[in-house]
């Protein structure tokens, strides 16, 4: 099976990762995975660096016609059987050259796949033979957006690479932390982009000091952007919380298990959330999540005991947290469910399958 991903996105983020996990397992099991991506881009340089084809054809200053002739002289040349979509700014420019190679007839299957949760009218949605959403709140959005939608909607979510077992030491209060040197009990954190709203974990700090007053909390991510991390630190200032708030800056991929191993929960307050990789990456480390009950997160957690969502507001969310940190035979033994989680319902093994099984299944299907 010949399959090509379109992603023409200048940064990389949780879609390329899930990209890239989903093209080395297709490639382990025998598939020929491509890549059509912005020239120079950071996905460009990874997919290629992997030893992946990649093909770049949109450039700004070059007009809007000129990407597409070359996208539809691609699809004609190489004949893929799975052409698949994963943003969606880059549908109406796909589905314009996939009409343009094939005006009689179709060769292969046309895909949509979304990551990002959207209630915009998609054009030429459709001309897909199918669509594929990485959580149920990603659908429901579409849905509610494009409600004349007629064509098919499938849901497979997102997976990660497999990582070991997390040590005996992180199931202690008292164990070394190794990214966060000399903090003590209770260190909470936030991994991700400063636009998710972690003004709201702020505004709880005050709540969680009155049970746990050397309580630290570590905002994880890239913070040179003072437009988006200003305000948090203004409002930290305000509640006279700053001195228990760390920002740690952008971390290394690398590093990032020592991170999960440090904290003692992963906390998020971010309603419109996608599906959640870190929430993935977090339970595989052995660490408990705590996030609202809204957004595609709830497919990783409703039914299990990996972690708590949270309905209400910012009362609610500090109960949540306050309740775990008290009790840590349960929030160890929510750490052990999130490991065995991950490796039996969200492993990039398992995503890979679910894609291949669904791959097989379209192309089996009339063309019409």
């Amino acid at each position: 099976m010949k399959i090509l991903l379109i992603n023409f996105d200048k940064g990389w983020g949780g879609g390329q990762e899930q990209m890239k996990s989903l093209a080395l397992e297709l490639f382990q099991k025998g598939f020929s995975t491509h890549f059509l991506c912005r020239p120079e881009s950071p996905s460009a340089h990874n997919f290629a660096a992997l030893g992946f084809p990649v093909s770049t054809f949109f450039a700004p200053g070059r007009g809007f016609l000129r990407p597409i002739l070359g996208m539809a002289a691609l699809f004609r040349r190489e004949q893929f059987d799975i052409v698949m979509i994963t943003r969606e700014h880059d549908l109406v420019r796909t589905v314009l050259a996939w009409k343009l190679a094939f005006p009689f007839a179709k060769r292969g299957k046309l895909l949509m796949c979304y990551h990002t949760a959207t209630t915009r009218k998609q054009l030429f949605l459709r001309v897909a033979d199918a669509v594929v959403c990485v959580s149920s709140f990603i659908r429901d959005k579409l849905i509610a957006g494009n409600s004349s939608i007629v064509t098919p909607i499938t849901i497979l979510p997102n997976g990660i690479p497999g990582s070991e077992e997390p040590s005996v030491e992180k199931f202690s209060v008292d164990r070394q932390r190794r990214f966060f040197h000399g903090a003590g009990f209770p260190l909470i954190g936030m991994v991700g982009a400063f636009f998710k709203n972690q003004t709201e974990l702020i505004e709880i700090i005050p709540l969680l000091r009155k049970e746990f007053p050397s309580i630290q909390v570590a905002l994880v991510g890239e913070d040179s952007d003072l437009g988006l991390t200003g305000p948090i630190k203004e409002k930290a200032n305000l509640l006279g919380v700053l001195d228990s708030v760390i920002f740690t800056g952008k971390i290394p991929n690398g590093q990032m298990k020592d991170v999960y191993f440090d904290l003692d929960l992963s906390v998020s307050t971010f309603r419109n959330e996608g599906f959640g990789l870190i929430h993935l990456e977090s339970l595989s480390a052995g660490t408990p999540v705590i996030c609202y009950a809204d957004g595609g997160q709830r497919d990783i957690f409703e039914g299990t005991d990996t972690g708590l969502l949270v309905d209400g507001g910012t009362n609610e969310f500090a109960a949540g947290i306050i309740t775990l940190l008290r009790d840590h035979p349960r929030r160890f033994n929510m750490g052990r469910s999130g490991v065995d989680l991950v490796r039996t319902r969200f492993s990039a093994e398992t995503m890979a399958a679910g894609y291949i099984e669904f791959f097989t299944k379209i192309l089996q299907t009339s063309t019409g």
